[in-house]
């Protein structure tokens, strides 16, 4: 973090610098004079500049934390889509009924899709958190295939679908806004 941090002062430091020159170059002249518009433009043009650059720091400071969100996301979402492949598998090894496929193989396209969800500054924290949701539902749908729990804990697995669904398709909107007006 310290070396995004360095790197976006030192930028930061070079457009003050630059505007700060336009600004000597400009009041060497009067108004009147016919170089001082295009100094003038050339001072607001680097103003505009240090402008953009500042609306965007705070995008670029969470840029890494960014990056580690989506790998864990994209890496979560990934493996449970292997889980489940493994778990059509070991459906066929145990010798169970291939009704199973009725609920594994929905759950194995669901992650596979959702594998690749567009994890932005705004909303990586709320996938992040989203995956805990995801492992805990794949752990449910595990244990049910492989009988260590009841089959009507199947109920649960399904709200649970339900829930993950319903957040992902309403996204970090809402939570988002909620943080906000904290």
């Amino acid at each position: 973090m310290s070396k995004v941090r360095h790197e976006i002062e030192a930028e930061y430091r070079q457009l003050q610098q630059r505007l700060l020159a336009r600004h000597g170059e400009t009041v060497r002249y009067e108004a009147g004079d016919e170089n001082f518009g295009a100094e003038y433009a050339r001072l607001l043009q680097a103003a505009d500049e240090l402008l953009a650059f500042e609306k965007k720091i705070p995008a670029k400071l969470a840029e890494p934390e960014r990056q580690l969100s989506e790998r864990i996301v994209r890496l979560s979402w990934l493996g449970q889509t292997a889980v489940a492949l493994a778990l059509i598998v070991l459906t066929f090894a145990l010798g169970h009924s291939a009704w199973w496929l009725v609920v594994l193989v929905p759950h194995c396209i669901a992650t596979l899709s959702l594998s690749f969800q567009k994890v932005t500054d705004k909303n990586h924290r709320f996938y992040r958190h989203l995956t805990i949701g995801l492992h805990l539902e794949c752990l449910l749908v595990a244990l049910i295939t492989l009988s260590v729990i009841s089959l009507w804990f199947l109920i649960l697995a399904i709200i649970g679908w339900l829930v993950l669904a319903v957040t992902v398709s309403e996204g970090p909107g809402d939570a988002v806004k909620k943080g906000q007006s904290r």
